[in-house]
């Protein structure tokens, strides 16, 4: 990954971050409602993993964060709006933060069911192999939505088809609350590949050198129509699987705050070759202020949506 690259992914990484942070203050506030799945300790990965697409291919994204979006492109006010049931969002406030979609930026969403994902990138891969050669679809997803049945039947047409999909699986270790060695059958969720005939990688997902690199290698695989790819990043969470968890399952949870977080790590990688400088950090942090300050303003103004608007745009 070149310099550029590697500043951008930061800079997303940092926005997407202090994004989030004000959003869980504005939520326990009672300013907007609690419906933000932290992604802190996942953005880093996440937007990595983007920084290998072009601007005209496609994603479709987990639940958890917002870095996706941020890395798109989609602005911070209509993300805002999305969650607060006002006008000026991507799904005019309907959806909420799990269904933003900006098309115009690649994103083509969620499912409104765990794992739902996998067959729209079946069916998105299929329209890009028929009307749109050359460009990719990667679905996002977390390592307990691996164990839905979708995984599998996706997995298995989009191989026989040669789709160009990727599928990247945010593996944390944790499907809520469950530890995933207690509800997966294998060790590395890449493992699966070797049934599919699809190549399949495990990842460091905290360093975006290595996301960025085996994401490249599976983004020309699919260009070059040979089929999928299926990826397994190594992450940390964080936070709570949604905002009041406690996370009382979890007794690491204290430490893994200071001793896993992948941005401190990311930041001082930078500083030490002189990609990043103590003004220039200065300067993103200030820049990220400065554009949620101007997020939550725009939308603290905006009206809530109307009562009726509940019957608009249900049909075509």
């Amino acid at each position: 990954m070149d310099n550029t690259k590697l500043l951008n992914v930061y800079r997303a990484s940092v926005l997407a971050r202090r994004f989030e942070a004000r959003v869980i203050q504005m939520a326990m506030a009672g300013e907007m409602p609690p419906s933000l799945h932290a992604g802190a300790g996942q953005e880093v990965c996440q937007t990595a993993a983007i920084a290998a697409l072009n601007p005209d291919d496609y994603i479709l994204y987990g639940h958890r964060g917002v870095a996706y979006m941020i890395a798109r492109g989609t602005s911070l006010s209509a993300i805002l709006a999305d969650m607060a049931g006002k006008v000026g969002g991507t799904n005019n406030g309907k959806g909420g933060v799990m269904h933003v979609v900006d098309v115009p930026h690649g994103i083509l969403g969620e499912s409104g069911t765990l794992g739902g994902g996998f067959v729209m990138s079946v069916g998105v891969g299929m329209a890009l192999k028929r009307k749109m050669p050359g460009r990719v679809v990667v679905y996002f997803f977390g390592d307990g939505t691996s164990n839905r049945g979708t995984f599998h039947e996706s997995l298995n047409w989009a191989t026989v088809q040669q789709l160009p999909c990727i599928y990247f699986c945010e593996n944390n270790g944790f499907a809520v609350s469950v530890r995933t060695s207690a509800s997966t059958s294998v060790q590395n969720i890449a493992d699966r590949a070797a049934g599919y005939g699809i190549p399949g990688v495990v990842v460091d997902g905290t360093d975006p050198v290595a996301v960025y690199e085996v994401m490249e290698k599976a983004v020309e695989r699919a260009r070059a129509g040979h089929g999928p790819t299926l990826i397994e990043a190594k992450v940390t969470r964080l936070l709570g699987h949604y905002l009041a968890d406690q996370q009382t399952y979890r007794p690491d949870a204290a430490t893994v705050l200071t001793s896993k977080d992948p941005l401190p790590k990311f930041q001082e990688s930078l500083l030490r070759v002189g990609i990043l400088t103590d003004a220039l950090v200065k300067q993103i942090e200030d820049d990220a202020q400065r554009q949620i300050d101007e997020a939550v303003a725009t939308v603290t103004a905006a009206p809530l949506l109307a009562p009726e608007a509940a019957l608009q745009d249900l049909y075509a």
